[in-house]
């Protein structure tokens, strides 16, 4: 099972931390292991561990032998075995279209949708950081409603970074929203000429726009009757009691704008 693939000159390994997706904690207690593959012209943000499986999964006969795969294991009570997911989405950015396109999972269905390479306003700073080996310098800026902080390092010259952030004079190796509930940290790099391939099964993602997809997302938690399963119990935050989820208003998924 092959996709079509490009080559892209640098490789970086994120660990990306957030809240629970059912938001029932309000602190980044998940962490994900995530890859930015570029050249400069363009990337792709992903999980080698999903996009691993998607593999697998992209052809009928890949999914019926993965199905028979895991029931044996189940059956022989080594689900250990098995491999999972590490993340869900996949952002591709394109510079010379000005174009990101994003894929994520949403009530159980593969969508996708694109938008256009915005500008972020960044903020440059004085203070300066090593990591992994690379001084890197401190900028401000917003993107999809929240404020983030990242460290960027001009000892690689390429306007990049993790997830949807990019566009300052050297790649971005750490980046942290405000409240911290959303990070990505650099923990690897590596100058070699990787393969790039495609989105597995691109024809199988829906198409939606981001902010659909968003209100989607929080309607399944708000409307437990969409849930296959609903989640009465109640979460103490604070000194407060919620039921089911914790509200946007004291956490939100990574994007905040829709």
């Amino acid at each position: 099972m092959t996709s079509y693939a490009q080559i892209a000159d640098i490789q970086v390994s994120y660990s990306y931390r957030h809240p629970e997706q059912t938001m029932r904690r309000a602190d980044a207690d998940i962490s994900n292991q995530y890859i930015l593959l570029t050249d400069g012209g363009r990337s792709k943000f992903y999980s080698p561990k999903t996009e691993y499986i998607d593999s697998i999964e992209s052809t009928p006969e890949g999914f019926e032998n993965f199905n028979t795969f895991k029931r044996v294991c189940y059956e022989k009570k080594q689900s250990d075995l098995i491999p999972r997911v590490d993340g869900s989405f996949y952002v591709v950015k394109s510079f010379g279209n000005k174009n990101i396109r994003t894929y994520d999972v949403a009530s159980g269905t593969r969508f996708k949708w694109n938008e256009p390479l915005a500008e972020i306003n960044w903020i440059t700073t004085d203070s300066i950081k090593n990591i992994l080996g690379y001084d890197c310098v401190m900028a401000h800026g917003d993107c999809h409603g929240r404020r983030w902080t990242v460290w960027f390092s001009p000892e690689i010259p390429v306007s990049d970074g993790p997830w949807k952030l990019y566009g300052l004079p050297g790649i971005i190796l750490e980046a942290v929203c405000d409240g911290g509930q959303y990070s990505f940290v650099a923990d690897g790099i590596q100058y070699a000429a990787n393969p790039y391939y495609e989105i597995y099964s691109e024809n199988n993602w829906e198409k939606i726009t981001g902010k659909d997809f968003w209100e989607l997302r929080r309607s399944s938690l708000e409307n437990p009757s969409r849930n296959v399963i609903s989640s009465p119990n109640m979460i103490v935050y604070n000194g407060i009691s919620h039921k089911g989820h914790l509200p946007k208003e004291i956490v939100d998924y990574i994007e905040t704008d829709y």
